[in-house]
């Protein structure tokens, strides 16, 4: 008999003990501890919108907190602006809005989410803003380049007649430009600020805003020629 077959035996119990070993551990390594379900709960829905402190262009909108099996919670509130919905997200059951136009009625949705992306059902409530009795303001008139020593170097218009506070916005080609309370604005300001690029010509109008986003009507253009640098 040779040595070898008198040694297998002793092998093949030595390989069966190791295989048994392993397969425990692997069972003992996949009987962790189960994991948790995920949330799937959205938070309570929002209750008791009210709108308060109402003005010709702002507002206050408050509601009962909704709450979350995690604890954690924030709201998504969007209000129907003229430019289309306007979407804010706020810790907090209170918004305010401002730069609302008077005499408007506006939508505000308000829902909750969790920090697991479950969000409640939308509540809304709709208030509108105060509105103006008297008439807007005028169009600007003698909208001008100014020039100082043969260069342009500012746009000036003579100030709107209204019974309120006025400030002013500056179009270039119909697209806007500039917005300022003054009734001037220079070149190298519009420049700065990409209302306007050097060297290029532009035809200029400009419009009165009174209290409450009250628009004008537009002035008669200008056709101007911003210098080269």
């Amino acid at each position: 008999m040779n040595r070898l077959s008198t040694h297998l035996p002793r092998v093949w119990r030595a390989l069966a003990t190791a295989v048994v070993a392993v397969a425990a551990s692997v069972t003992l390594l996949g009987a962790g501890p189960a994991r948790a379900a995920a949330d799937t709960t959205p938070p309570t829905v929002p209750t008791g919108l009210t709108a308060s402190n109402v003005s010709f262009t702002s507002a206050t909108v408050t509601w009962n907190a909704s709450t979350d099996n995690s604890g954690s919670l924030y709201y998504e509130v969007t209000i129907n602006q003229t430019t289309g919905p306007y979407t804010q997200i706020v810790s907090d059951p209170t918004v305010q809005f401002g730069g609302l136009t008077a005499g408007r009625t506006y939508t505000v949705a308000v829902r909750a989410l969790d920090f697991a992306g479950n969000a409640s059902a939308s509540a809304s409530t709709q208030f509108m803003t105060l509105a103006r009795t008297g008439p807007p303001p005028t169009a600007p008139a003698n909208l001008r380049g100014v020039l100082t020593g043969g260069v342009l170097t500012d746009i000036a218009w003579d100030a709107s007649v209204f019974d309120g506070h006025v400030s002013y916005q500056l179009f270039a080609n119909g697209t806007w430009a500039w917005a300022t309370s003054k009734t001037s604005v220079t070149v190298r300001q519009l420049v700065a600020s990409e209302g306007v690029a050097a060297g290029h010509t532009y035809t200029f109008t400009v419009q009165a805003i009174g209290t409450g986003n009250y628009l004008s009507d537009l002035s008669a253009p200008v056709t101007l020629t911003i210098p080269a640098r």
